[in-house]
């Protein structure tokens, strides 16, 4: 018996806050996605968004949900080694910066 994969169910996480296009973003099982990544599919950051305080909410097995805030702006100078891999489910939230 031969069984051949056609297509995986697509995985999604949400992007939501100061993106330029925040709602679903899919990817598939096999080739992964980072926090990074995740918002420049969502667009990227808009011009008010806050890079220094965005936040990862996870459900975790039990049921229980944890948030992280990261700043992004730090990972994106390098200055961090961290990559943030995302899980399906997983909400990132782009806080506005206060003027």
């Amino acid at each position: 018996v031969n069984l051949f994969v056609l297509e995986y169910a697509p995985r999604r996480v949400y992007v939501a806050g100061a993106v330029t296009t925040p709602g679903e973003v899919l990817f598939q099982q096999e080739q992964g996605l980072n926090l990074i990544a995740a918002i420049s599919r969502a667009g990227s950051f808009n011009r008010l968004a806050d890079q220094k305080r965005v936040t990862l909410k996870r459900t975790l097995p039990d049921g229980t949900s944890e948030t992280k805030t990261i700043n992004v702006e730090e990972l994106m100078k390098g200055e961090s080694n961290e990559t943030y891999p995302l899980q399906p489910g997983d909400v990132i939230n782009v806080k506005e910066r206060i003027l």
